[in-house]
């Protein structure tokens, strides 16, 4: 939330898309006041019932508080992107056996990177992510069902405008009241 006023002054007139960190309504409608154009959600549509990430994916996302989604260095150590060190951020994910494994063994995580990169490519291939890598963000404390696309999009719409509603009436009130020039 820092970051979108900053980015929308920086290149304005582009119209800034903000991410990370936004699954309802009210974070869209932050969004929106700090300045942003559109959001781009990623894990509430993980969570979806047409996505096509695997069931345990989409039931580890809606069991999982905030605090699980950690930080996974040992990717950038495992699929670094060509000519550089890794990903230009650290991803999260919720913990798996996989990670919990090579978390803590990143140099032979780095020595291992093919293999490890393989297991990667096949079990999502085979439709097991769920037992390498879960990516998703914090928000994951915050999605507690698994819905359509339809019902995720008609309370985002919902939820978004009864905060705007809800920010432009508490605006009113805190609005100060106009001074007269009566005299007593």
């Amino acid at each position: 939330m820092t970051l979108v006023p900053q980015v929308v002054d920086a290149v304005a007139p582009i119209p800034v898309v903000a991410a990370g960190g936004i699954f309802d309504g009210r974070g869209i409608a932050a969004t929106l006041m700090l300045g942003a154009a559109g959001v781009n959600l990623g894990t509430r549509f993980i969570a979806s019932t047409e996505a096509p990430a695997p069931k345990e994916w989409k039931q580890a996302i809606t069991a999982a508080k905030s605090e699980d989604a950690i930080k996974v260095d040992v990717l950038n150590d495992i699929s670094p992107i060509p000519g550089t060190k890794g990903f230009p951020t650290v991803p999260r994910s919720l913990p798996t056996a996989f990670l919990n494994e090579w978390t803590s063994k990143r140099e032979e995580a780095r020595r291992e990177r093919d293999r490890l990169r393989g297991q990667i490519v096949s079990t999502t291939q085979a439709g097991r992510q769920h037992e390498c890598v879960l990516w998703a963000g914090q928000t994951a404390g915050g999605i507690n069902e698994i819905l359509s696309v339809g019902a995720i999009m008609r309370r985002l719409i919902a939820d978004t405008e009864a905060t705007l509603w809800r920010a432009a009436k508490f605006g009113e009130l805190a609005s100060p009241v106009p001074k007269t020039d009566v005299t007593i």
